[in-house]
């Protein structure tokens, strides 16, 4: 696949410009050099939409994409739940069952190209565990070491009539609290619990524009 950008001046344009047939300069600016005709530098933004991906049903999904090509390049996502409505989203952790690929090209000094566009799209969680974590009585912030776009919840093996809930979700550090079941799971109190966290990674775009995953 390769796509060119269009230019954004038009023929009928030419009649109101120093642009002549017998010009050889401006003629060359069809392949691009940025030389102003009619008051428009002449390269517009090559914007190209990908066909819909269907997973058949609605689910948390991640993405990572590679694109090729001539100029600065801007990826988005396009989700819907029913491939009629579509939502544009900056690329990361997201749930719908269709997604699209948006990808912008911007190129002030040659024609804008997409030479090809690769979108994967990823369903599965990650984890991690830490083991013998002493939790206080209180609130305690979970030492991750992964970089997560979403944290979905957390498994424990801890003490018997001890129960770690998740109560605060932040990518960034997120925490547990621990109950006592002998007070009917109100009171928090401290032990010591293995707990393994459960959620999606975190994605981002590196410096040509590629949505990576963390």
């Amino acid at each position: 696949m390769a796509l060119a950008s269009t230019r954004t001046f038009t023929w009928a344009e030419l009649g109101t410009s120093s642009v002549t047939w017998g010009d050889t300069n401006p003629w060359t600016q069809w392949t691009g050099n940025g030389t102003t005709i009619g008051g428009s530098t002449g390269f517009a933004d090559l914007v190209h939409t990908t066909d819909a991906f269907d997973f058949g049903t609605s689910v948390t999904f991640y993405p990572a994409i590679t694109v090729d090509a001539i100029g600065t390049v801007t990826v988005k996502l396009l989700t819907s739940p029913d491939d009629s409505t579509y939502t544009e989203i900056t690329p990361g952790v997201a749930t719908a069952r269709y997604v699209k690929t948006k990808v912008t090209v911007v190129n002030a000094s040659a024609t804008a190209q997409l030479l090809s566009i690769e979108s994967d799209f990823f369903t599965d969680p990650i984890s991690e565990s830490i083991v013998n974590l002493s939790i206080g009585a209180t609130e305690t912030a979970l030492p991750i070491r992964r970089s997560y776009g979403l944290v979905q919840g957390v498994t424990y093996v801890a003490p018997q009539n001890m129960q770690v809930i998740l109560t605060d979700t932040s990518t960034s550090a997120p925490k547990v609290t621990n109950y006592n079941l002998d007070t009917w799971g109100k009171v928090a109190s401290a032990t010591t619990a293995t707990v393994t966290v459960i959620g999606y990674p975190a994605v981002s775009a590196d410096s040509n524009g590629n949505i990576v995953v963390a």
